[in-house]
C-alpha cells in the first residue's frame, strides 16, 4: 500500500511530466500558421487533476469497519415490503 509521501512524489513527478509533454507539444507542433497554445490542454489538465485528486487519495486506504461480535453475518437481503 502506498505511503502518502510515495503518493506525494508519484503526483510531483506525473505533473512535471505532463508539463514537460506540453511544452514540447507547442514548440514542436508543425502548424505554424494555426499554433497550439497552453489553453488547449485545459480539460487535460483538469482529468489529470481528477486523477491525483479524489482517485489518488491519501496513499491509504481505510479499513474496513471490525464485524460486530455479537451478529455472525451481515445480512444481505433487503427487508420485505410491509
Amino acid at each position: 500500500m502506498a505511503t502518502k509521501e510515495e503518493c506525494d512524489k508519484y503526483a510531483a513527478e506525473l505533473t512535471q511530466r505532463f508539463d514537460d509533454m506540453v511544452r514540447w507539444a507547442i514548440e514542436n507542433w508543425p502548424k505554424p500558421e494555426f499554433p497550439l497554445l497552453d489553453s488547449d490542454f485545459r480539460q487535460s489538465r483538469r482529468e489529470l487533476g481528477e486523477i491525483l485528486g479524489p482517485k489518488l487519495g491519501d496513499g491509504e486506504a481505510e479499513a474496513p469497519p471490525a464485524p460486530n461480535e455479537s451478529e455472525p453475518f451481515i445480512p444481505t437481503n433487503p427487508m420485505p415490503w410491509p
